[in-house]
């Protein structure tokens, strides 16, 4: 769930290859692996959510260095826990491996509202997908075409098990009002896309009508929902929603943490001081740190490695300004954004060998002003003397100019 976040705020590739190791050291032969790594418990075999830590780990760390060194070298074995998985499974649905699933929603422990069979069948099919994708990029297109044959069987019956009309499976442990959604049942399926096309504009909407009506703007997510929720309503038009429940300063939300005097995140949403599971230091819920750099500031690798970089920050609620820098494998990654009352600023910087795609927020395709130093754009055209700048483009929701490496500074008024 941290390993986003992580390779955002610090130089994680070392320290995951090791614990990549760890994880294949303690794999049985079976394919199975332990819910902890190193198995100082030996809690085998893994709750799904909790075993998808070793594809998306070795995942990330491509993405962020660009080194297929650390995919070739657990590919055999990342397969080898797929294969386990599929031989767990009950016509493509994991029904007896999940312990945990959307762990430590508000007020809970347990899952309140989402299936543990729902968070199982959904991350075996987040694993194979994935793992679809590195056999493809590791040139092995046999691996990647079983793989995602099996991904789509995984997807049909996922939705033949859970999907009825619009809505998500749920469970009835939590504060749900008749016919309401469970916010993980409902953003999950969305974020991979799984939802049918017919389905997906009201599945969206009983997300929001989750998010907005039933919990007033407030997580009702654990672990795994959380890590999602918040992609999934700003990718599909609701960044503002997903703002405003980021920065709630009340009851469950972090927010609410430094209200009571966190200095560090808890494993739990409740303040609880007495004995029992209640961490006062923990990483899983930090997703969100994640968001703020990929969606506040807007940077994001579009190719592995840093090798295409996409800036597109989202102007959101009352914020008037942001900056984040990344250490990349190809340099330092840099942006500022400004918002005054009738300009906005973008300063954007890229290391050598590194191309950008830049989208500069827009009200509409009336707006056709845009400065960078001191050349002025009119009209969508580019002039010639507009250095590193190779295209630009009128997208839905912003100008999308692409860009080699360099300093720009952008100005839209």
């Amino acid at each position: 769930m941290a390993a986003e976040e992580s390779f955002y705020n610090f130089d994680m590739v070392l320290f995951y290859e090791k614990y990549l190791d760890d994880i294949r050291f303690a794999q049985k032969d079976d394919g199975s692996l332990s819910d902890v790594i190193p198995p100082y418990w030996p809690l085998y075999p893994a709750d799904p959510a909790w075993g998808s830590a070793y594809v998306t780990i070795a995942w990330f760390c491509y993405l962020f260095c660009g080194d297929t060194r650390i995919l070739e070298d657990h590919f055999e074995t990342m397969r080898r826990y797929i294969d386990f998985l599929s031989a767990s499974a009950d016509g493509y649905i994991i029904k007896t491996l999940g312990k945990y699933s959307d762990w430590c929603p508000p007020g809970s422990v347990v899952p309140k509202t989402t299936p543990v069979e729902l968070t199982s069948t959904w991350y075996f099919y987040h694993d194979a997908l994935l793992l679809s994708r590195i056999a493809d990029i590791l040139g092995k297109k046999e691996n990647a075409r079983s793989l995602s044959d099996l991904g789509d069987k995984i997807k049909n019956a996922f939705n033949e098990e859970f999907l009825s009309g619009s809505r998500y499976a749920t469970v009835q442990n939590g504060p749900l009002t008749r016919g309401s959604a469970s916010q993980t049942s409902q953003a999950l399926p969305l974020y991979l896309d799984m939802v049918p096309e017919d389905k997906k504009k009201n599945a969206l909407r009983r997300l929001v009508d989750a998010v907005v009506r039933v919990n007033d703007c407030h997580v009702d997510t654990g672990i795994v929902g959380t890590r999602f929720l918040f992609d999934v309503l700003t990718e599909h038009g609701h960044a503002e929603i997903a703002y405003r429940v980021a920065t709630q300063r009340t009851y469950p939300g972090w927010g609410y943490m430094i209200a009571e005097g966190a200095t560090t995140l808890w494993e739990r949403w409740e303040s609880l001081t007495g004995g029992g599971m209640n961490s006062h230091n923990h990483i899983m819920l930090g997703s969100i740190d994640a968001w703020f750099y990929r969606t506040i500031a807007g940077l994001s690798p579009l190719e592995a490695g840093w090798k295409t970089t996409r800036i597109k920050p989202y102007l959101m609620g009352d914020l008037t300004h942001a900056t984040a820098s990344v250490k990349t494998v190809r340099g330092r990654v840099h942006v500022s954004w400004e918002k005054g009352d009738d300009a906005l600023k973008l300063s954007v910087s890229l290391p050598v060998g590194c191309r950008g795609e830049v989208h500069i927020p827009v009200s509409g395709p009336d707006v056709t002003l845009l400065e960078t130093g001191t050349v002025i754009w009119e009209d969508g055209q580019i002039p010639a003397e507009t250095e590193g700048v190779s295209a630009i483009e009128m997208r839905t929701d912003s100008l999308c100019v692409t860009v080699g490496s360099g300093h720009y500074a952008f100005e839209l008024r």
